[in-house]
């Protein structure tokens, strides 16, 4: 009988491992523009869209709430979970944002999120001129393969093999950081959790950050969406 604590020692049969474990995600790219297109975007900072007559979310002090991301979902194809079938979805936070997490709101808190159905009537809001900063950044999707940290093998695999791994350049079993909708979220000090644990993450953007090297996770639970923070 096999030890229980018996580890991977052969470099290619841990890659098999690593490369079984593949899943799709949708990885967003942070593109400058000096000019916000008059069409709905995906974006952070700049202008984001809503109702008409909708006005700017604020916090509970009244304090303008920056425009964290939005998520054009007709933008996306093959999207699932809680951004299938619509038209737009917009994350606004406070900066600074105190804690580590939040429950969403539509207006009034820290963390506001607002969705918006396919036959929605969208327009650009009227930004607050409080609201400093935070230009507008085009957010480009692609689909692309996802694999868990290399920190979730620490115990599985062999000292050496796990060593090589980390050494690698250009590793093809990449878990990607950054804006990233589903795969595997990329962990900064928590454990590796696994596909499904959250819908959306936001790593540290030009318009936003959390701490030191900060990911914001986001899961929509019933009618609202949730955040937590992680940092080092």
């Amino acid at each position: 009988m096999a030890s229980s604590d018996a580890k991977v020692t052969s470099l290619e049969l841990a890659m098999s491992v690593i490369a079984h474990e593949a899943v799709s995600c949708f990885c967003g790219k942070e593109q400058q523009s000096s000019v916000q297109p008059s069409r709905l975007t995906s974006c952070t900072g700049g202008i984001f869209w809503g109702k008409r007559g909708e006005k700017w979310p604020s916090s509970t002090d009244d304090q303008p709430l920056i425009p964290w991301l939005q998520v054009v979902c007709t933008e996306v194809d093959g999207l699932s979970g809680p951004l299938y079938n619509r038209k737009a979805v917009c994350f606004y936070v406070r900066q600074p944002f105190g804690g580590y997490e939040a429950t969403s709101t539509f207006d009034g808190s820290d963390f506001v999120v607002r969705e918006y159905a396919l036959d929605d009537e969208l327009v650009p809001l009227t930004r607050p001129a409080a609201l400093r900063g935070h230009p507008y950044h085009h957010v480009t999707w692609k689909e692309l393969r996802d694999f868990p940290s290399i920190s979730k093998y620490c115990g599985l695999f062999d000292e050496a093999v796990y060593r090589a791994l980390c050494e690698v350049k250009d590793f093809t079993f990449e878990n990607h950081s950054g804006i990233k909708i589903g795969g595997w979220p990329t962990p900064v000090q928590r454990d590796q959790e696994y596909p499904g644990s959250h819908d959306l993450q936001i790593d540290m953007t030009e318009n936003f950050m959390y701490g030191d090297s900060g990911i914001g996770y986001l899961s929509r639970d019933g009618e609202r969406w949730y955040v937590t923070f992680d940092c080092c």
